[in-house]
């Protein structure tokens, strides 16, 4: 499945990557990109939700993931600086709550074969933005070593982070957005992460917001939108570029 999307003096295509021992994702490349031209990748891994429609549910503005870098893509009112710079894949967990009931194996897997399959993507410069319990996730991918950065959104993890894996993002770029008020995630995950991280010289980024930056004061989702912030906003994109490549694992 081939779209074309058009505005800003550029046509750019989204596509459907299958995959049959995994997820289905959402692929995004800029206009004119060839396979001569290398450029970074953003694994976008959503939150929980019904997830009960097929993977026109994280290009929606009006579905579940409105406002988060998909839908924004695909409605093109992302960024101008991520359409240009970056090849994204946002796999979908249809008919699952979230990814992270799912074996990490498999989602590596899935980001693997988008890898392979997408001449485009420079494979020493993929990063992951997280949002909900795709941030939780997240973080736990990201002490795989696989990748370059990660952009975390509303963490869901209470606990301690193990040893090991503190040990593993010791030296990992990571930018950390929540929000004080926010009624699913307490801010105080992130705090904690953010603080264990520090303590053990990780330069982290920490954007804390005192009130929902989106403005949802009432209802269930109320600061839980820290996703659609960072999405929408185009130093995470700058940021991820300023990143050192590094070496592609296996």
């Amino acid at each position: 499945a081939e779209a074309a999307l058009h505005g800003r003096g550029q046509q750019s295509v989204a596509t459907v990557l299958r995959d049959p021992n995994s997820f289905d994702s959402f692929v995004y490349r800029p206009a004119g990109s060839s396979a001569s031209k290398k450029l970074p990748l953003i694994v976008f891994l959503h939150g929980a939700g019904k997830n009960e429609r097929g993977i026109d549910n994280l290009t929606d503005l009006q579905g579940e993931y409105g406002g988060l870098l998909p839908s924004l893509i695909a409605n093109n009112q992302a960024p101008q600086n991520v359409l240009e710079n970056f090849v994204v894949l946002a796999p979908y967990s249809a008919g699952r709550r979230s990814f992270y009931d799912e074996p990490r194996s498999k989602i590596l897997g899935c980001i693997s074969h988008g890898i392979s399959q997408i001449p485009q993507v420079d494979p020493s410069r993929v990063f992951l933005f997280g949002f909900s319990d795709g941030a939780t996730l997240g973080v736990e991918l990201l002490t795989s070593n696989r990748f370059g950065g990660g952009v975390i959104c509303s963490y869901g993890f209470t606990g301690a982070l193990p040893e090991l894996a503190i040990q593993r993002l010791k030296s990992v770029p990571i930018w950390v957005f929540h929000s004080a008020d926010d009624a699913i995630f307490a801010v105080q995950n992130s705090d904690q992460l953010v603080q264990c991280l520090r303590d053990r010289g990780n330069v982290v980024k920490y954007s804390r917001f005192s009130t929902d930056p989106e403005a949802f004061l009432v209802g269930p989702s109320r600061g839980h939108t820290t996703g659609i912030t960072a999405s929408r906003d185009p130093a995470v994109y700058e940021w991820l570029l300023s990143l050192p490549s590094t070496a592609p694992q296996p």
